[in-house]
């Protein structure tokens, strides 16, 4: 069984927990995975930890997770809320009664967060971050080991690094909380509004994430997803400004060399045989193990019978013959048809839905390298002063959510993905990519 370094530091912190906070430095990890939280978790970042009382805490951590509750009475937790502040006799009781509402917003914002699914999780590599930015410096290969005859110099390797840093990004929205909803026990619409803080959060991740994997500005509702600013070099020494170039590594590269396509089983045998001869600059071959397949919705039910065919069906889903041909026009000797073998079964590549994919978009490549989601502040719930501002002047709790997070790919991440499609818009247009200006196609069902 395999365990990651997330795992084992989390071992270590339980088995010494006085220890805890230097076994996840030392692992690189800032603080325990927030999509492990259970539902009804409150949970403290490390300024509130700081601020607040341990009463008012161990407070919070009591009676938050009633908001999670069916039979949730606001009002009643109002009253009960603001006659137990006053029992700890906090020198400020207004801000322990608005820490303890913002703690329960937040801790029904962090219950949909986590259950909204983020697709990100399956194919891109999660890094924590305790700065404004983060460096990447991954180094290609150096040259190998060759023969060394008695008296001659030993060859002397050259390494090459591709920088890369990753600047966080901000990211949050308002709710507003009319004071009537809780005077008049409301539960339905404050159960809605704290539910778009953090489920918007996950949505955001996920549209974020799939935008800047294709490489290409796109712009959804009111989030615009800027073109990434990856850059590698080809085998040539050219430098290619984009993930995605058909020349990458000389006559082939990480997509189609003339013409983008729809999933289908000949199109993913050619990604696979090209990815696993991926080259660095040096022309040096990477070791990648195609392990995941990306696919937008329009293939939910299409990419599953390609790499994980259902049990008892272990057969090759194509017509004879190469791509674009028929019966009458197929040449002999080439492998596949009906009842074929599929050679995808069995090998272990999972399909990933990422919904916010463009329409017929889908990739190929290795699950966690080259596209990095880095993460910064995980989502925090943040109240505004009732006694002043829009919140005094409209009678209303407000309450913003926010998280810092960049997604983008680093140095020579593209070479580990194989891009088959890149999809059309929301008006059917192809969605240009790569060096050679592919555009992508639509498909049908």
């Amino acid at each position: 069984m395999d365990i990651s370094n997330k795992q084992l530091a989390e071992i270590l912190a339980v088995l010494a927990p006085e220890k805890a906070k230097n076994i996840r430095e030392a692992f690189g990890i800032t603080s325990p995975d927030r999509g492990s939280l259970q539902p009804g978790t409150v949970y403290f970042n490390a300024r509130e930890q700081k601020k607040y009382s341990s009463a008012l805490r161990q407070l919070a951590e009591a009676r938050c997770p009633e908001w999670c509750k069916s039979d949730f009475r606001p009002s009643k937790w109002m009253e009960s809320a603001e006659v137990a502040v006053r029992q700890l006799r906090e020198a400020n009781s207004e801000l322990a009664l608005a820490f303890l509402l913002r703690k329960g917003v937040q801790t029904l914002a962090n219950d949909w967060y986590i259950a909204y699914p983020r697709d990100w999780q399956d194919y891109a590599l999660a890094a924590p971050s305790n700065a404004f930015a983060e460096w990447y410096a991954p180094l290609y290969g150096s040259q190998i080991a060759g023969r060394v005859a008695r008296g001659d110099r030993f060859p002397e390797g050259r390494i090459q690094g591709e920088d890369t840093v990753l600047i966080n990004q901000k990211f949050g929205l308002i709710e507003a909380f009319e004071r009537e909803l809780f005077d008049d026990d409301m539960t339905g619409q404050i159960r809605q509004r704290a539910q778009r803080l953090g489920q918007s959060m996950a949505q955001t991740e996920n549209i974020y994430a799939a935008f800047r994997f294709l490489g290409t500005q796109q712009t959804y509702q009111n989030l615009v997803v800027l073109k990434s600013g990856y850059s590698t070099t080809d085998v040539n020494g050219n430098a290619v400004g984009n993930p995605w170039s058909a020349t990458l590594y000389g006559n082939y590269g990480n997509v189609p060399a003339t013409a983008l396509t729809t999933l289908n089983l000949n199109a993913l045998k050619k990604g696979y045989a090209q990815i696993i001869v991926a080259k660095d600059p040096f022309s040096n071959k990477i070791v990648v193990n195609p392990n995941t397949l990306v696919h937008s919705a329009m293939d939910s039910l299409h990419a599953p019978m390609l790499v994980q065919p259902p049990a008892g069906v272990p057969y090759y889903p194509a017509v004879i013959g190469a791509s674009g041909t028929t019966a009458n026009t197929a040449s002999s000797g080439f492998p596949g048809g009906i009842m074929g073998a599929n050679p995808f079964m069995g090998i272990g590549i999972k399909p990933v839905l990422v919904r916010y994919l463009p329409d017929w978009a889908w990739a190929i490549g290795e699950k966690a390298k080259g596209f990095v989601f880095q993460e910064r502040d995980p989502l925090e719930v943040i109240q505004e002063n009732p006694l002043s501002g829009q919140a005094f002047e409209e009678d209303a709790y407000r309450f913003r959510s926010r998280r810092r997070f960049e997604a983008e790919w680093v140095g020579g991440g593209s070479r580990f993905w194989w891009l088959g499609n890149s999809g059309t818009d929301a008006n059917g247009n192809g969605i240009t990519v790569a060096t050679q200006s592919l555009v992508g196609v639509s498909g049908s069902f």
